[in-house]
């Protein structure tokens, strides 16, 4: 008996739909599909579409479509989700917005899955299959993540990410930074994988670096330093998240770099102390231990990607000329900047809107590449050309060569990732004015 057909989809931010090329290629592959796919491929024919790299058939003879939503995509998934219930098929919303939006998305939805979705994604299926989907589904508890079945990546466009071997080893954090929504979504502590159950899920892997897409892959010392013992004998170069504390633990880190960490994302986010007390993360980002820390994390061979935010509330328009200055002078190898968003079910937003800062509520732009509140200390122009300025002196040629002439290791591959955005910048820019 043929099985019912289930189309997946994750929805394109409008930045990325009005560029003047059509993206082909995208630098790091979702998870999220894959690990819905995993749950369902015993009662379904699959199908996951990434609208940031391919384009949706709507004329596909889906029997139910799931969509994943987070805010600055919510808007399209929107779109997508009114058109394929014009046609007569099921729709069912999922994902962070639905979770702090739940009303606004049960509007475009046949059904809803509110919260983590390893339970109650499944007996949506079932119902779905007995012909008695219900109107809301929601996760009374959190999975122990143990026995997931694998995510099945084989699933995604074949050549379309630069790196497509995504893992996930843990999800919660204990902390409760303002402008995060990370721990209501997924709760205020760590769990984590079995390290065996991860180690057999990476050996499955085609060959190629791997991203641990885990917050903070640090968050746990003691897991963690079990997780990179057992990665060393498979010799494969990885990226992963973490924080400055790590510079503080110098036989993790070594264990780290040891067991192929080649990359780490790291939130710095600002080198205003008020601004870190603010945000609730003064205890996690110690502003005097900045230089050394990054100093430590470099001296292990391990690169580093800064974050930062422009436009919080200490911030005004020589924010964006001392940012540059710090990141040239600890020679980050690379660095996202991102302009302040306030996302529902944040503290953040919660007070923007009580104090009436925010601008509106098209969601679309909630993507940290505009204007969405009132800032304090400058105007909405000068924070979103500072931004764009900051972006194009950071990848400019001369900011290339001061951040990574003379390494010795990774040099080329530095050099290509720097040169990639510098030719991105149009793209950038067009996708940050629309």
């Amino acid at each position: 008996m043929k099985k019912p057909n289930l189309l997946l989809i994750h929805p394109s931010p409008d930045k990325d739909r009005v560029r003047s090329r059509r993206r082909k290629k995208s630098s790091l592959a979702q998870l999220n599909l894959p690990i819905l796919a995993a749950h369902a491929d015993d009662r379904f024919d699959i199908r996951i579409v990434d609208e940031n790299i391919e384009d949706i058939d709507f004329n596909f003879a889906a029997d139910l479509v799931g969509i994943s939503l987070m805010t600055a995509t919510a808007v399209r998934g929107y779109e997508i989700a009114d058109f394929f219930r014009g046609k007569g098929i099921k729709v069912v919303l999922g994902g962070m917005h639905v979770f702090f939006m739940p009303d606004e998305a049960s509007a475009h939805a046949d059904a809803i899955l509110i919260g983590e979705a390893e339970y109650s994604w499944n007996d949506l299926l079932d119902d779905f299959l007995a012909g008695r989907l219900k109107k809301i589904y929601r996760s009374e508890k959190l999975h122990d993540l143990k026995g997931l079945p694998r995510p099945r990546l084989d699933l995604l466009k074949k050549g379309a990410y630069s790196l497509a071997n995504v893992i996930e080893t843990s999800r919660g954090c204990p902390h409760k930074c303002r402008y995060c929504a990370v721990t209501q979504f997924w709760g205020n502590r760590i769990r984590s994988r079995p390290v065996e159950e991860v180690i057999d899920e990476i050996k499955a892997m085609p060959p190629g670096d791997i991203v641990f897409i885990d917050d903070n892959i640090f968050g746990q010392s003691k897991r963690a330093m079990e997780l990179f013992e057992a990665m060393i004998p498979l010799k494969r170069g990885w990226i992963g998240q973490g924080d400055l504390r790590v510079s503080r633990d110098p036989e993790l880190l070594d264990l780290a770099r040891r067991s192929g960490c080649k990359w780490l994302f790291i939130g710095l986010e600002t080198i205003d102390l008020e601004n870190l007390e603010a945000m609730g993360k003064q205890r996690l980002n110690r502003l005097e231990e900045y230089e050394q820390s990054l100093s430590m994390i470099h001296r292990k061979g391990i690169n580093i990607l800064g974050s930062f935010i422009f436009g919080l509330d200490n911030d005004d328009a020589s924010v964006f000329h001392r940012t540059l200055q710090f990141c040239t002078r600890n020679r980050l190898e690379c660095a996202n900047f991102y302009i302040l968003t306030p996302i529902p079910g944040t503290q953040l937003f919660d007070s923007m809107k009580a104090d009436q800062r925010l601008i509106h509520h098209n969601w679309s732009r909630y993507d940290g590449n505009h204007v969405v509140f009132k800032p304090l200390k400058m105007t909405e122009d000068e924070l979103i050309d500072g931004y764009i300025e900051a972006y194009r002196l950071f990848y400019s040629i001369g900011s290339i060569a001061r951040r990574i002439l003379g390494r010795r290791r990774d040099f080329w591959h530095i050099l290509a990732v720097n040169i990639g955005r510098r030719l991105n910048f149009r793209y950038f820019q067009e996708g940050c004015r629309s």
